[in-house]
């Protein structure tokens, strides 16, 4: 009989704090503001849109698979619920809730200028917590022709790599600082 006079307190208790009002107000500034008790009397409840909870349903597009770099087997499809978008290879796992592979995304921080010998250096930036392998920077010629800059083979999660176009590559040519169109990144586990 207690365990059922317990009960039925803490369902009142839960429908009460459930049914306390939210209240809008604007001050001196014009912000607006949402609070839980009413400031002064200017104060109105708000009026706030129902929360819902809505069934998603996988379509018939699977998102590309990231588990060859440590991410989750997304052409796995979903769970047997369907609540997650990639399974992550076990029965009635629960994925991460990330829409993108785990992926490194490299882009260019700066370009230095051009050494009287020739040469220059690209500084990449890899934004994402997946170290970047077999990074890769081409300088576009305006013959057509392209030059592979040298540079590591690894860029590290959110760190930076150098990568240089060699006197030797530059003998002979007349150049001038490239521009970030004359270049393209890539690397082996890139998106």
């Amino acid at each position: 009989m207690k365990t059922l006079a317990v009960l039925f307190i803490l369902i009142a208790l839960t429908s009460t704090a459930q049914a306390a009002p939210v209240y809008k107000w604007t001050d001196k500034d014009g912000v607006t503001h949402y609070t839980s008790t009413a400031p002064s009397k200017d104060a109105k409840p708000a009026e706030l849109p129902k929360i819902a909870r809505a069934k998603f349903k996988l379509g018939d597009y699977l998102p590309k698979t990231c588990d060859t770099h440590g991410g989750i087997a997304c052409g796995s499809g979903a769970d047997k619920d369907g609540s997650v978008i990639c399974a992550d290879g076990f029965t009635a796992a629960s994925a991460r809730f990330r829409f993108e592979c785990g992926s490194p995304k490299l882009t260019i921080s700066d370009i230095s200028d051009v050494a009287p010998n020739g040469s220059f250096k690209v500084f990449l930036r890899n934004n994402r917590d997946v170290k970047a392998e077999k990074p890769v920077v081409m300088f576009h010629l305006e013959s057509g022709d392209k030059i592979a800059l040298s540079g590591p083979q690894t860029i590290e999660p959110y760190g930076m790599g150098e990568f240089e176009l060699l006197p030797a590559q530059a003998e002979g040519m007349t150049i001038s600082k490239p521009k970030e169109a004359q270049l393209t990144v890539e690397c082996s586990n890139c998106g």
